[in-house]
């Protein structure tokens, strides 16, 4: 009987909103990512191997990755429109 077992990684969309993206220099789509790393037996992901990593903000448009800071008065919808923080 062969067994097949190994890792990978699962990335997870946690969300998805427009930015002004600093390479680009326009409004574009970003998504911000998590990755975590999961023990595989058969191709199948059984369980988690290691704690989910710090998100990341990936811009659709020149794929650059930004640290969420990006976002701070710099998030809108969308749609383009503004979100707005409740400070």
């Amino acid at each position: 009987m062969i067994i097949i077992f190994g890792n990978s990684f699962k990335t997870y969309i946690e969300a998805k909103g427009k930015f002004n993206c600093p390479n680009c220099k326009r409004k574009e789509i970003y998504e911000v990512k998590t990755q975590q790393e999961y023990f595989k037996l058969f191709f199948i992901s059984i369980w988690p191997i290691d704690k989910k990593t710090q998100p990341i903000v990936e811009c659709l448009c020149c794929k650059e990755n930004f640290n969420t800071d990006i976002l701070n008065d710099n998030n809108f919808y969308l749609d383009g429109s503004s979100v707005l923080s409740n400070d």
